[in-house]
């Protein structure tokens, strides 16, 4: 039981780490098709839907809590559940990017500002508070809706055992945000 709880731990702490979601510019002919995506960025945007790909080494969560951990499937479900119930309430709130390159969100139960920027190719955008940055793939945007990835990865020592390798835990999540 304390690896499962390790594995919480891990990706409480991943999922501390995200907190928005991204674009790119989608010409679907609809309003804003001849703004640039930066200027489709530009204003107050809300998750209205998501979806998570979680991985323990080269196996989904479910997976990994049954056939490494030894739970039961419904249990795993479960653990699953309670683990995508904690991502939905951090991701419940609003971003507002700003045009002069600030930003201000309000997640969960934590609120950040800072500044943004979008890489020349305009596929990524990062949103740097402090010290700390949130990278967001662009996946495509038009004027009230915008797909973003956001990934995150870190090698865990699950067992608490130093002889053995730590495994490497990834989140995707892939978020729908409107206007």
């Amino acid at each position: 039981m304390k690896k499962l709880s390790n594995i919480l731990f891990a990706l409480f702490i991943i999922t501390f780490l995200l907190g928005f979601s991204s674009c790119n510019k989608d010409d679907d002919g609809g309003d804003g098709i001849n703004l640039t995506t930066r200027e489709l960025l530009i204003g107050t945007w809300s998750v209205s839907d998501y979806d998570f790909n979680i991985t323990v080494g080269s196996q989904s969560l479910i997976d990994y809590l049954v056939e490494v951990e030894g739970l039961p499937p419904a249990e795993a479900a479960a653990q699953y559940a309670f683990f995508e119930a904690i991502l939905v309430s951090d991701l419940t709130g609003t971003l507002t990017l700003k045009s002069d390159d600030t930003y201000v969100s309000s997640f969960g139960d934590r609120s950040t500002s800072g500044t943004w920027s979008l890489s020349a190719d305009e596929k990524t955008l990062t949103l740097i508070e402090g010290e700390d940055n949130v990278i967001l793939m662009i996946n495509s945007i038009s004027a009230n809706t915008w797909s973003a990835s956001i990934s995150e990865s870190s090698s865990e020592d699950l067992d608490d055992d130093p002889e053995t390798p730590d495994v490497l835990i990834s989140i995707e999540i892939i978020l729908t945000l409107t206007k």
